[in-house]
């Protein structure tokens, strides 16, 4: 049997052990809810530039700008260099030439993968949800355009996410049917391609012909409303790029 002293002194020493472990676990816990600050760049189209959200705060990227600044850390960074009617072949590296039959879709050196790498991003976002098929680009031009930028980006050190296609009406398009079928065809290609790496940003968006559901529809058949953007924001967070840069 110990003394009473040894006793009073086990007390103190185990207080003292749980106080360390906590203590321990809260600088443990506070360090891995802190991040440096994230520059994450967007190349893309009119979805993430945010046409048909009501305002630029309410779209994908606006939404998820927020989220970043909120919840890892105030100081991140998106440059959003995505337009309008962009499709693949604009971001491609400057001096790439395209097909003569594509002449139009010249790179854009403000908005391409190599400015896209020159602002040292933590990671690249790729959203291109229907331009290439609205402009009946062949399901090998699209893997193609896809598979010249993440290898840039790959030998960069730059982590990349891209998106899957989106559903689009094609109001008034005699190749509605076709254009509509390149969409879930390429949305399978990049899911099978880059299964670590994509978001899904059709499933529970279209309807049973292919079309956007009415209740995110932004009224022009092509583009999501507010509702819309936010399920594509909540996919993007679900995805846990904050974290997996974080670490």
């Amino acid at each position: 049997m110990g003394s009473k002293t040894d006793k009073t002194a086990n007390v103190i020493l185990m207080k003292n052990l749980i106080f360390c472990t906590l203590f321990i676990n809260g600088l443990v816990f506070t360090t891995s809810a802190q991040c440096h600050p994230l520059t994450i760049v967007v190349l893309g189209s009119s979805t993430s530039f945010g046409t048909g959200a009501s305002h630029q705060d309410s779209s994908y990227v606006g939404r998820y700008s927020r989220f970043l600044a909120d919840s890892v850390n105030k100081d991140c960074v998106i440059y959003n260099l995505a337009l309008s009617g962009y499709t693949s072949y604009q971001i491609q590296a400057s001096g790439f030439i395209p097909p003569k039959k594509r002449w139009k879709h010249q790179p854009d050196t403000l908005r391409n993968i190599t400015h896209a790498l020159s602002l040292r991003p933590d990671a690249i976002l790729l959203n291109f949800p229907s331009n290439d098929a609205g402009c009946n680009f062949t399901l090998q031009e699209q893997k193609d355009n896809f598979k010249r930028v993440i290898e840039l980006a790959d030998s960069a050190g730059i982590p990349y996410w891209i998106t899957t296609t989106q559903p689009r009406n094609f109001t008034g398009d005699p190749l509605a049917n076709q254009k509509k079928l390149l969409l879930t065809e390429m949305k399978t290609i990049l899911m099978e391609t880059y299964p670590e790496n994509y978001i899904d940003f059709y499933e529970g968006l279209q309807s049973s012909n292919g079309n956007i559901l009415p209740q995110y529809n932004s009224g022009d058949d092509i583009h999501l409303n507010d509702l819309g953007h936010q399920l594509l924001f909540t996919r993007l967070k679900n995805k846990g790029i904050h974290r997996l840069l974080c670490e």
